[in-house]
């Protein structure tokens, strides 16, 4: 599974989402290798090629997928917890709970 996060380094919605999804995975006890977190600058030509595949035009944007296929987007906000977390249910260990 993947987790790209659009957006530019001064942005603090950016920060937040990024943080959201680090805060998250790390309370989950789910392992960095099982899960791809990726920022992609969007002042940077490869930032901005990559945000084009997804057609990103606003910031933050994300993006959940797997096996190339996209599960959720979130364009323009910084998405819930209870807006994602369902598509981390089979990464978790069995002993921990749900994360607001």
């Amino acid at each position: 599974m993947k987790v790209k996060v659009f957006g530019k380094p001064g942005c603090e919605f950016c920060k937040t989402t990024m943080k959201k999804f680090e805060t998250f995975l790390s309370r989950w006890e789910i392992k960095p290798e099982e899960v791809g977190l990726t920022f992609f600058d969007m002042e940077t030509a490869d930032g901005l090629a990559e945000g084009a595949f997804y057609s990103v035009t606003k910031i933050p944007s994300t993006v959940i997928e797997q096996d190339s296929d996209v599960l959720a987007h979130w364009h323009g906000k910084v998405p819930l917890s209870s807006e994602f977390q369902k598509f981390f249910e089979a990464l978790k260990p069995a002993s921990k709970g749900e994360v607001n």
